[in-house]
Order: structure tokens, then sequence, then C-alpha cells
């Protein structure tokens, strides 16, 4: 591993320990004025094998292993992005107003929990093991986060399918959607949230 991925690593893990459990899994999105941006995900992956550190080290036995994997990038149009199988839309209305809409499929044949965590339950208890020994975070990938910075102040922030344990909330231009993985699988419509702002 070369030193700038080790510390990025090294970096997320920092971050992931002074938030909460719904920091492991989450899609983070700027979105600018003429409707492009930045995107950044993170997601729990299983090691094929002992990392570097793992290796070289020495009077342990290790127990619990996971990979937080990061990426950034940027995306010319919010309609062209697609993460897995979630959708984004967004366009100007009457009176100025800027809106987005995220589509979040569920049911038996959404992809996007198997791409963002890949765990079985048992896993998913290990994965918040060697996140956080203290066993404090026993929820780490349960669910997902999706964080939209939008280019003005939210002035309405809902969501249509909302399950129990869905969490919305805005503070300033920065509105949050929480969602439990778990529900997923035993809906069929999909959630819908939806956001607007004073262009």
């Amino acid at each position: 591993m070369n030193r700038p991925t080790t510390a990025l690593l090294f970096a997320s893990l920092l971050a992931l320990s002074a938030c909460d459990e719904t920091d492991a899994v989450a899609v983070r999105i700027r979105l600018r004025d003429d409707l492009s941006g930045t995107v950044r995900t993170s997601a729990l992956v299983l090691p094929a094998a002992e990392g570097t550190v793992q290796s070289e080290t020495q009077g342990v036995t290790w127990s619990n292993r996971v990979d937080v994997a990061c990426a950034t990038g940027t995306f010319a149009s919010f309609g062209d992005l697609h993460v897995s199988d979630l959708r984004f839309e967004a366009g100007g209305g009457e009176a100025a107003i800027g809106f987005a809409r995220i589509t979040i499929p569920r049911g038996e044949t959404a992809r996007w929990p198997k791409a963002f965590v890949p765990l079985s339950a048992p896993e998913r208890k290990d994965a918040a093991a060697a996140l956080d020994p203290s066993g404090k975070s026993q929820d780490v990938g349960a669910t997902i986060k999706i964080e939209i910075e939008l280019p003005a102040v939210v002035i309405g922030n809902g969501v249509t399918g909302k399950t129990r344990g869905t969490k919305v909330e805005n503070e300033g231009t920065v509105a949050t959607l929480v969602v439990p993985i778990d529900s997923v699988a035993a809906e069929t419509d999909p959630i819908v949230w939806h956001l607007t702002w004073q262009k």
C-alpha cells in the first residue's frame, strides 16, 4: 500500500471514530448552481486477505477486520448521476425555486444495499467490533446516509415511502437522509426524497 493511500485510510478511520455509525456507509454530494458537483462515497468491504499492518504486527491475535472503501468524484449533471441504482434528478421551478429528487429503490431487486454493505448480519457485527472495539457502535452498516449540500439554504425536505427508522434533517444548506438497510427488502415501493431551495 502506498503512503497516500495509507494516509487516506487512516484519515477516514479517524474521521469515522469522531462520528456516529451512520458515517461508515454514506453518499455525500455537493451540488452547485448549475447542477454539477462532487460526490463522495464510503462503503464497507470485507478484506480478502490480511492487510500489511496486520501481517507485520506481532503479539496480536486479530479477531475482526473490515475495510472502509472511500472514493470521490465529480459529475457534470445531477440528473446523469447514478450511484448503483440510486437515481438523482434536479431542476428549477417557478418563483426561482430549485428542486432535487432522489429515488431509493426497495425490494429484493434493489442493488444498492449489497453494493454498499455486502455483509451478512454476523459480518456486520464483526465490522462494528473492528471499527469500534468499545462495543458502543453496533449498527455499523445497518443504515445508509445520503447527505446533500445544496446551492442555497434548504426550504423543503420531505420523504414519501418512509419506513420506520428513516430520518430526515437539515441545517443551513445541508440536508441528510438516513435509511435503514434491513427494511429495504421488506418493501416494494421506492423511497423518494424531495428537496427544495431558493435559487
